[in-house]
């Protein structure tokens, strides 16, 4: 008995002190219509050599149409040095979205892949980063609408806006069986409301020539405004103020305007990269996933100095907006509060 006792508690400590690597192998496998049989995803992992590193942060890239997992951790790997990728590659070379050929349960697999990190001891199970471009970006909005996980802390999608199958009649939906362009809103029928606390960026632009920038059809499948889609997002993270009609903030003397709301919580980056990004666009993907809540002194970490920095504030009067934690426009001891719930998470 004490026997088959110490064999159940190493495999525990074992299970919990597995780190991923390079050679990890991780097989996520669905059955549905097209693959009754079922059939594996591909994985794509890059982990980087930092000395002294405890736990890392974790980026799920998902590809666009017709591209791979390994092509975007390529593309990747350089700019996100401090994190884990990972990179699954979709069905048929693409995501479940709407009208495409793919059917597969690609959010159960995203659900399955982020408990599955969560369990490595080298991942910061707390700061778990989806980034998709154009068909990524759109499973990326279903992972923002669908997922419960409080893990995941950061959504990006890049070239692609919330569609109307997924917001309409003033609702988020996700579809309860097949999707395609033959049925009422793609098959996008059952209501849901996303959980409140991740940060979220989204990055479109003017001249795209796929993704309508201001709305309209497309691949199939009618696009929100993207000004119009940024707000609805904001607002189901609680914001409560008026749509940013304005011309945004000109980052620099670029042609990348911000849209910030909730204290940059939510944001969306205006630009004309045509259906891709720019380099101002990329850097402010690599700053947002990389500020920290609460770090109020920049220096990466949160300790008492964060709080003493918030005390120095309230007590000149100024204003800070990355101390302002409620976004009630004020740094009071509510935000002190905060503070220190962070810090001891």
């Amino acid at each position: 008995m004490k026997k088959n006792i110490f064999i159940i508690l190493s495999l525990i400590i074992n299970l919990h002190s597995e780190e991923i690597s390079n050679s990890t192998q991780i097989s996520i496998s669905k059955n549905w219509t097209q693959e009754p049989n079922g059939w594996t995803y591909p994985m794509n992992i890059n982990v980087p050599n930092i000395e002294d590193s405890d736990q890392l942060p974790v980026c799920i890239l998902l590809h666009g149409f017709g591209n791979n997992g390994e092509n975007l951790i390529s593309e990747w790997q350089n700019f996100f040095q401090s994190h884990i990728l990972i990179a699954p590659t979709g069905y048929l070379n693409c995501w479940n979205i709407s009208n495409e050929p793919s059917e597969a349960p690609d959010v159960e697999m995203i659900n399955e892949l982020v408990e599955l990190l969560q369990t490595y001891h080298n991942v910061d199970s707390n700061r778990i980063r989806i980034l998709g471009i154009s068909n990524g970006s759109a499973l990326a909005n279903r992972v923002f609408i669908e997922n419960t996980n409080l893990g995941i802390d950061i959504i990006c999608t890049i070239v692609s806006q919330l569609s109307e199958p997924q917001y309409h009649n003033n609702n988020f939906y996700y579809p309860s069986g097949e999707t395609d362009n033959s049925q009422d809103y793609n098959g996008y029928d059952t209501v849901i409301l996303p959980i409140q606390g991740r940060k979220y960026l989204n990055i479109g632009n003017i001249n795209d020539p796929m993704i309508p920038y201001y709305g309209g059809y497309s691949v199939g499948v009618n696009f929100l405004n993207s000004l119009n889609a940024i707000f609805i997002i904001a607002k189901s993270q609680g914001y409560e103020g008026d749509q940013l009609h304005y011309e945004g903030n000109q980052i620099g003397s670029s042609s990348v305007y911000e849209y910030s709301y909730l204290s940059n919580q939510v944001v969306h980056l205006k630009g004309n990269a045509s259906h891709s990004i720019n380099e101002i666009q990329r850097e402010y993907i690599i700053d947002f996933f990389s500020k920290v809540e609460g770090d109020i002194n920049g220096d990466n970490i949160l300790d008492i100095l964060d709080i003493i920095s918030v005390i120095n504030l309230i007590l000149s009067f100024e204003y800070l907006e990355s101390s302002d934690l409620n976004s009630d426009g004020i740094i009071d001891i509510l935000d002190i509060i905060l503070l220190v719930n962070i810090i001891l998470d």
